[in-house]
């Protein structure tokens, strides 16, 4: 067995296709350090011309207005909330000036916490107005949730070690600038990846039948190894995206594995922060269990469709299968947690985000390895099965 998979290993890693995807990985690896990321533009950053801005009016209003009986409530109202939200900008500007990034994370923490409260309540104010751009009809709630989150995020840098910098309040570190992937498409990537190193993998061997029906194994062993060289392939492929990193690394500083990553708990409406080794971990984990998804499903169609073209097909349709039930709020009526295809966004499920966006708590990450680990035993039980009829041929 040890010898197949040696041979299958071999065929993999000399695979022209195989070879192609790790390049076009590298490729678009090193694009996003090169010219992505330099331009990533993050909503809530550290602009100390905009604080300042934003205090001096403030400042202006507060020395000047007079309150009486015949003043505004509008007015009155501004003159009431303004002066603790100046204090924070006083203390978020001192510390800037003086480099001290402590008390900036401190303040910034305290600040966001105040605005969203301020802001949540009161119908008069509004979040950054880069949410309501793209006539955003959940613009106030997507504001809420980065206000929290940052309010979080800025509680965590005050209460580790980690060394604090501009790019680590950005997130433009290499290991943010994966936190930010994970959150976005890069599992969707390594998916697509794995399902096209495994397209072939069993439908290749149609050209050395004779050759490879001689060797001493049966039919369902040859399958685990094909499954088993599938998923080291797939892992494979994060050393050419790990390359991009690297870049950004140089550039922005790596950042540390202790850095805190916001996750929210959507019963209770609040965040709570792991470290970002924690959260990569976790990730990590997430993916390998859609490895072994995607690879039972797809030796499981090739054994009985036997063409490649089904494969991609039915492997597609298990990758855009959330597009055509996703909407916001609809886990409050329907129990997505129970369709694999909710969890496809891994990064979004382990930080929260997901149960935010379908208005539910179900979706976790314990949930998520049950419900695609059960898909795998089922795809792998059917397989097995299948192998052991009389009848049944590999190629």
């Amino acid at each position: 067995m040890r010898a197949y998979f040696k041979i299958e290993f071999l065929q993999f890693m000399s695979n022209k296709k195989n070879i192609a995807i790790y390049v076009i990985l590298l490729f678009f690896s090193c694009y996003y350090a090169l010219k992505t990321a330099p331009e990533y533009d993050p909503i809530e950053k550290v602009d100390e011309y905009e604080i300042e801005a934003r205090y001096l009016t403030r400042e202006e209003f507060l020395n000047n207005v007079v309150i009486n009986n015949w003043t505004h409530p509008l007015t009155v109202f501004a003159a009431t909330i303004y002066p603790q939200w100046n204090e924070y900008d006083k203390k978020r500007l001192d510390a800037i000036r003086q480099h001290n990034m402590k008390e900036y994370a401190e303040s910034t923490s305290k600040w966001y916490s105040y605005a969203d409260e301020m802001t949540l309540k009161n119908g008069y104010l509004y979040y950054n107005p880069r949410y309501y751009t793209y006539e955003n009809t959940y613009a106030t709630w997507d504001g809420h949730y980065a206000y929290l989150y940052s309010a979080s995020r800025y509680e965590g840098y005050t209460e580790g070690e980690s060394d604090l910098s501009i790019n680590v309040f950005e997130e433009r570190t290499a290991l943010q600038t994966l936190q930010r992937l994970l959150h976005s498409y890069l599992p969707l990537i390594l998916i697509v990846s794995c399902m096209f190193f495994t397209v072939d993998v069993v439908l290749k061997d149609r050209r050395n039948t004779t050759l490879l029906q001689g060797l001493p194994l049966s039919d369902w062993r040859k399958l685990l190894v094909k499954g088993g060289v599938s998923l080291l392939g797939s892992l494979l492929a994060i050393i050419p995206l790990s390359v991009g990193l690297f870049i950004i690394g140089a550039r922005n500083g790596l950042g540390d594995f202790e850095l805190p990553v916001p996750i929210y708990l959507a019963s209770e409406k609040l965040f709570s922060n792991i470290t970002i080794g924690q959260y990569v971990m976790q990730n990590l984990l997430f993916i390998v269990f859609w490895f072994l998804f995607f690879i039972s499903l797809i030796l499981l169609v090739s054994i009985v469709i036997k063409n490649e073209f089904a494969n991609l097909l039915v492997g597609s349709v298990f990758v855009i299968a959330e597009f055509m039930y996703y909407a916001r709020g609809i886990g409050a009526i329907r129990d997505v947690h129970w369709y694999p295809t909710s969890y496809i966004q891994t990064g979004q499920i382990i930080a929260g985000y997901r149960n935010f966006l379908y208005s539910t708590d179900a979706l976790t990450f314990g949930t998520g390895l049950f419900v695609i680990g059960l898909c795998v035993c089922v795809f792998l039980f059917i397989m097995f099965l299948i192998s052991r009829r009389r009848k049944f041929r590999l190629f």
